[in-house]
């Protein structure tokens, strides 16, 4: 099994990283991920990222909390063909109001907001979700592991 302190993608040069497989601690998600993961990868990126790909419902975070940079959560369509054709039903707690996504979106959740749970109620068709974060740190969660 390999941990997240394990994992790297491959650099090629000073910019250019190189995204190698990784896989999520959530049984649902079964389909390799990829990370960015900051400066491990590339020295001084201000840039951690996970994309995975969304099959069924399922509870992805269930506690509230909050980070000490910015985050950006977007989910689109699985379908390469039409990003915007959506067919899922999210919810997901933002300073206290419980939010209900049924389209494709992105969210801004500016450092020291209160967020989440965060629930894959419904999935129609398979959503791709990316949680990109600024900061330097390797902080794509829940957990990459393989």
């Amino acid at each position: 099994m390999t941990t997240f302190d394990e994992l790297k993608n491959v650099t090629h040069g000073r910019f250019i990283s190189e995204l190698k497989p990784a896989f999520s601690l959530h049984k649902v998600i079964t389909a390799p991920m990829i990370g960015a993961f900051g400066g491990k990868d590339i020295e001084g990126a201000n840039l951690a990222l996970g994309m995975s790909f969304l099959p069924k419902p399922f509870m992805m975070i269930p506690e509230a909390h909050k980070h000490d940079f910015d985050q950006f959560l977007f989910f689109i369509s699985g379908d390469p063909n039409n990003f915007v054709e959506f067919d899922a039903e999210i919810e997901l707690t933002l300073d206290g109001e419980v939010n209900t996504i049924t389209y494709a979106s992105w969210i801004y959740v500016p450092k020291g907001l209160m967020h989440c749970p965060l629930n894959v109620k419904r999935v129609g068709k398979p959503v791709i979700f990316i949680d990109a974060r600024l900061t330097k740190e390797a902080s794509v969660g829940p957990g990459f592991q393989g």
